[in-house]
């Protein structure tokens, strides 16, 4: 095995981790952010995603896209 094509394995490994962890979040938020809508303003979880209220599935993604980061540090 070559060490571009460990490198290139090691990255799909890594996307795939990736994708995974991200649909594991994605579906926390997908069930948190309905029950974070029924919340007064100042006790929302997170602040808004954008000045336009989005559906659950986007916000959720939106959250997701925006959390998952810090997994990473």
């Amino acid at each position: 095995m070559t060490a571009f094509s460990h490198a290139s394995a090691l990255c799909a490994q890594d996307r795939r981790q990736y994708r995974l962890i991200f649909w594991i979040v994605f579906v926390v938020f997908f069930i948190i952010t309905p029950l974070a809508r029924l919340l007064p303003s100042p006790w929302q979880p997170w602040p808004p995603v954008s000045s336009v209220r989005l559906s659950v599935i986007a916000e959720a993604r939106a959250v997701t896209h925006r959390i998952l980061p810090f997994a990473f540090l």
